[in-house]
Order: structure tokens, then C-alpha cells, then sequence
């Protein structure tokens, strides 16, 4: 079965990246098969530069790089097993018309259509800044865009979604079925305009296979404002959040609730087999910290909600939508029943989600604070004397060859990548919790993480990133490690404990396995039982 992720704009990247930590967990399974194989991620936004979207990409490469450091394991391991592929549609816009007064031109219609319906700033504006919340401008530009793949494809030109639409195709020759999930918001640009364009295009490519192509959708509602603009907003485009409920609320009667959602599988004029809305009503929006309209500084900070898309992606893979489950088709909200954003918040998965996200976090800590250090110098800086620490001895030799110390180094370094993009996200998740949401009395506290060890483990690996340590961290994290992760019992997993099981490990083979197993090892010293 070909499964497919399609994030549209700024908002839709925030949500693959959450997808991505997702992926890892192994909360992407079907009953009875255990973790999907394979995901086929495709980022879509005008805007190349925007930091939202290059920060998915770098996210997915380093969990791709930690995945191949565990390949080579001899032992079986939780987390890891969804194999990534992500790939940014390009859009070929250096070839294209940079903005509507470009595309009308030479066309006196199209130019005075143009004035009509846009401001001079909004036709100026360059596609390759994004729509900065302004989808009219997105759904021209799809329009055309779309409007031209045949001929793109005929012409051999290369294009990512037509790479990705084939790859659907070979799918569904084979016999398999197809997912597609789509995602982003719909009260900004490129989300609000280019998910509609591009679920419509997909279902008319398919229409004879609808048996066996099953289309979703995860739409983000607004649920965070935006810094006032300082601009001449008469000059330049700026975004407000005093227009986004206006803004979904038009996108919804564009897509028109009756036809968004298929009514049965004979049903042709519906879109999605489901859809996901989610949102927050504006008295729990938070400010962003961080916001910026488009390019590079676009790098918002990540959002409970992005994690609560992720498990809604998680649920449409795991449904079926056909025969005896077409009951299945059908418009989902999140359905909230904890008093604040906990563990239990994800109700039945809460024990699968704190196990595998609680340990990645524990792993994620004793593997930057203690691990990484220890092995980087060991294995690749030559320091044998560290040969006499427990768990180094345990796995590996005091000397491999230079060729083998060189390809440690980088698995070594893609590990801790990945592991930073991991605490990085969490910390921003926890730290834009709406008041609401957090348990009362407890200030900045939450209901995942504690806290104070949480923090501490952020500062750790910024002094880590900044090549000066900071020990102090360094030592309250590992205090605290079996503290760092909130759960309704005792959790004897201490720093004690994580190392004498690190300690307890074999040799497994030549360095790459050797590390291998040692990452397996130190997973599985982590891990709460199911």
C-alpha cells in the first residue's frame, strides 16, 4: 500500500515535522501489521526559503540518518521502522510568471482583471514570497501551475509532484491502494488556496480508481495570533489575525461542507474519504514568538495542535474507507475529555504515546548529556583512555580503522541532529501551551514533562551546539532523568540504571553494528513497558 503526505504552506510543514517525531514513535501502524514500512512525504509551498519548510526537511534527513545508525542492529527495537522520503515541489518557478501583473502583461483583459480584482501591492507581490495570507493570489497560481503538468510531462520536464503522482500510479497498477493525506491551514495563503487545487486536481487524476484511492485531509483552523504588522499596510502586504476566522470561514464554504466529504463510495463529487478539522476558539490563541510573513525568518515555534494533527494522520492510515468501513467517510474534530493538555489527552493511545514519545525524550537526554560526548571522543578523537568506561567497552573496540572512524563520526552526529531537532520541538510545544491548557497552581508547568529537567536539557544542548557545555545542565538532567517524563506511577528508570543496562551490552560485529546495538541498547533501557 502506497501511503502519501502532501503539506501545503507554512502551517502544513509544522504539521510534517510533527509527523515526522510521529514517524519515529511508531504511531504510524495498522492493527495486526505493526509500523507502516514507508511514508512518501511531499512539501509544497511558493515561498523556498520559508524556515518552516527547509526545518521539516532537515528534521526528516536526521531521522533518516538515525534510522540508518540503527539498521545494522542484530536485535529487533522499538521506534525507527517508518522509512522517510521527503521531497519539496519546486514549482519550476524560475520559469514562470513572478507575480499577477507578470502573468497579465501582455494580456489587456488579464491586466485590467487584474486591477480590478487586486491591489497594486497584492499583483507586485512575488510569487516566490509566499501569499503572506492572501489566497486569492495562491488559487490564481495554482490554477495556472496545475494547468500545466500534462504539458510539463510531456516535455520531460522533471517535477516533483508529477514524480510523486507516478509513483502513485505504479501503486495502484500493482493492485495496492493508495492514501493520500493533505495538510495545512486554511485561514492563510498558500494552505487555504493550494489544498483545494491540489485535492480537486488529484481526485479528477484518479477518478476511475476510487475504489482503491482514498484521499484525506488534516485542516488547521486558526489557533494562534500573529505580532501587529509594523508596515504601511497600504504599501505592503501584512497579516492579521483579525482576519482568520474570516479567512476559514471562507475556505470552508468554498470547499461547501456538503461536498467536502464523500457520501459513499459511489459518490463523485465529494473530495475527501476524510477530514480532520482542528482549531482553538480565539480566547486560547497564544502569540507567536516568533513570526514572520515568509522566507528563512518563518521559523514559527511548533504547537500542541501539530501533534494532535499528527495523531489524526496516524488515525487515517489506520482506517480503512472501503467495502465494510466506508462508514469511516465522514468530517472528525479532536474531541477533548482531560481538564489540560496531558498524556491521557490522547485517551486511547495515552499509554502508547507517553511509552515511545516519553522514551525518545529519555533517550534523547541521556544520549546528548552523557553518550555523544564520550562516544564522539572514544570512536572518532582517539581518547582511549575512555576504553574504560562500562558502556563503551561493552560495545566497542579501542581502535578502528580511519575509514570506519570517519563513518561513525557522521552516524554519531546524525543521531544527535536528530535528537536536537526532537528537544527542540518538544520544548516549543510545552512552552506555547495556552494557560488553558496547562494544570492549574502549576505556573509553566504541563502535563508530559517536567518542567525544570525539560529546560535543563534544552540548555544542555545549546551550550552543547555552542561548544562550550554547560556541565551544571548536564548533571540536573541526568538527576532528574527519571523525573523527565510525568507518568502515574514511579518510573525506576533512573540515570543509574540507563547506564548499567548500557554497560551489560555485547560486542555485535564491526563498528557499524557495534553501534547499532548500541543504540538498540539504549532504547530499550529507556522504554516503558506496554
Amino acid at each position: 500500500m502506497g501511503r502519501y503526505v502532501i503539506a501545503v504552506g507554512g502551517t502544513g510543514s509544522k504539521v510534517m515535522e510533527a509527523i515526522v517525531y510521529a514517524a519515529c514513535a511508531d504511531v504510524f501502524s495498522t492493527p495486526g501489521e505493526g509500523p507502516l514500512p514507508a511514508l512518501d512525504l511531499l512539501s509544497v509551498d511558493v515561498d523556498a526559503s520559508c524556515g518552516n519548510t527547509t526545518r521539516v526537511k532537515r528534521a526528516a534527513e536526521a531521522y533518516e540518518e538515525a534510522r540508518a545508525a540503527l539498521a545494522a542492529s542484530p536485535y529487533s527495537h522499538a521506534c525507527f521502522h517508518t522509512r522517510l522520503s521527503i521531497s519539496r515541489w519546486s514549482m519550476n518557478l524560475s520559469r514562470r510568471a513572478a507575480s499577477v501583473s507578470q502573468m497579465a502583461r501582455h494580456h489587456a483583459l488579464d491586466g485590467l482583471l487584474a486591477r480590478t480584482l487586486f491591489t497594486r501591492a497584492e499583483a507586485d507581490l512575488e510569487y516566490s514570497e509566499g501569499f503572506r495570507g492572501h489566497p486569492d493570489l495562491g488559487v490564481l497560481f495554482f490554477a495556472d501551475l496545475l494547468g500545466t503538468l500534462e504539458d510539463m510531462r510531456a516535455q520531460g520536464q522533471p517535477d516533483e509532484l508529477n514524480a510523486m503522482v507516478d509513483r502513485m500510479r505504479a501503486d495502484l497498477d500493482r493492485g495496492e491502494t493508495v492514501q493520500v493525506l493533505l495538510t495545512g491551514s486554511i485561514f492563510g495563503g498558500t494552505g487555504a488556496s493550494g489544498i483545494p487545487a491540489v485535492s480537486k486536481y488529484l481526485r479528477r487524476r484518479f477518478a476511475g480508481d476510487t475504489d482503491r484511492f482514498v484521499m484525506g485531509a488534516v485542516l488547521m483552523l486558526p489557533y494562534y495570533r500573529v505580532p501587529p504588522a509594523g508596515v504601511d499596510t497600504q504599501r505592503e502586504i501584512a497579516v492579521s489575525s483579525d482576519e482568520f476566522l474570516d479567512k476559514a470561514r471562507t475556505a470552508l464554504q468554498y470547499y461547501g461542507m456538503e461536498g467536502m466529504v464523500r457520501n459513499g463510495a459511489e459518490d463523485a463529487s465529494g473530495i475527501f474519504d476524510a477530514a480532520y478539522l482542528l482549531g482553538l476558539p480565539p480566547e486560547h490563541f497564544v502569540s507567536a514568538r516568533l513570526y514572520s510573513t515568509g522566507s528563512q525568518s518563518q521559523e514559527n515555534d511548533a504547537h500542541m495542535l501539530e501533534w494532535l494533527a499528527a495523531r489524526c494522520a496516524a488515525r487515517f492510515f489506520a482506517a480503512g474507507f472501503r467495502g465494510d468501513q466506508a462508514h469511516n467517510m465522514d468530517c472528525y474534530y479532536y474531541q477533548w475529555h482531560t481538564p489540560h493538555f496531558c498524556w491521557d489527552s490522547f485517551d486511547t493511545d495515552a499509554a502508547l504515546y507517553r511509552a515511545r514519545y516519553g522514551a525518545l525524550m529519555k533517550a534523547a537526554a541521556v544520549y546528548v548529556t552523557e553518550c555523544y560526548p564520550a562516544l564522539r571522543a572514544f570512536l572518532c578523537d582517539g581518547r582511549r583512555s575512555l576504553g574504560r568506561v562500562g558502556y563503551l567497552a561493552a560495545f566497542f573496540r579501542r581502535s578502528y580503522p580511519a575509514s570506519a572512524r570517519a563513518r561513525l563520526g557522521v552516524r554519531l552526529d546524525g543521531v544527535y541532529r536528530f535528537f536536537a531537532f526532537y528537544i527542540n520541538w518538544m520544548h516549543q510545544v510545552l512552552h506555547t501551551l495556552p494557560p488553558a491548557f496547562r494544570p492549574s497552581g502549576e505556573g509553566d508547568g504541563n502535563g508530559l514533562m517536567d518542567a525544570a529537567t525539560l529546560d535543563a536539557l534544552h540548555t544542555a544542548l545549546l551550550s552543547l551546539g555552542s561548544g562550550a557545555p554547560d556541565d551544571a545542565a548536564c548533571r540536573q538532567v541526568q538527576r532528574g532523568l527519571e523525573r523527565l517524563v510525568s507518568s502515574p506511577v514511579p518510573d525506576r528508570r533512573d540515570m543509574a540504571r540507563v547506564v548499567s543496562a548500557l554497560g551489560g551490552g555485547t560486542r555485535a560485529g564491526g563498528p557499524d553494528e557495534a553501534l547499532a546495538a548500541f543504540l538498540d541498547t539504549l532504547l530499550a533501557a529507556v522504554m516503558e513497558d506496554l
